[in-house]
């Protein structure tokens, strides 16, 4: 989902994703950096833009409120997969939530998923929020 979002974030493309973006040796010089790629395009940017807008308005106006930064425009979704079987007809749903900030200058997407746990703008948007807060931080 992450990886679908950011197609989002960035108009259409997905860059190539990898685990580590630079190697250094203890004294700071550089063994190894990885340069960010273009991986693919999955949808154009007119498609892509509508998306960003439906998913920044529902950080602003809809269910996702609980994924709002003070300052910073963020984009986002949530959802809430239902669990209840005949076996379990009291288990709480999945929550999830899936975004990306700032929204017009994407530095970070985020995906989460917390089981049993309740509604998506509950449980997992708050979740998410405070760890697209924490990052946006340190890149200062």
């Amino acid at each position: 989902m992450a990886l679908a979002c950011s197609a989002i974030a960035n108009n259409g493309v997905i860059m190539k994703p990898y685990l580590v973006k630079e190697v250094r040796k203890p004294g700071g010089k550089e063994i190894r950096v990885t340069e960010s790629s273009t991986w693919l395009t999955a949808t154009g940017p007119e498609v892509a833009a509508l998306v960003k807008e439906g998913m920044i308005n529902a950080v602003n106006w809809g269910t996702a409120t609980t994924a709002a930064i003070r300052g910073v425009k963020v984009a986002g979704k949530t959802g809430t997969a239902e669990t209840k079987t005949d076996r379990q007809p009291n288990s709480l749903p999945h929550a999830w939530f899936v975004g990306f900030a700032p929204a017009h200058d994407p530095k970070v997407v985020v995906a989460v998923i917390v089981e049993k746990s309740g509604p998506g703008s509950r449980v997992a948007a708050p979740v998410a929020r405070d760890v697209m807060a924490a990052y946006l931080r340190s890149e200062k």
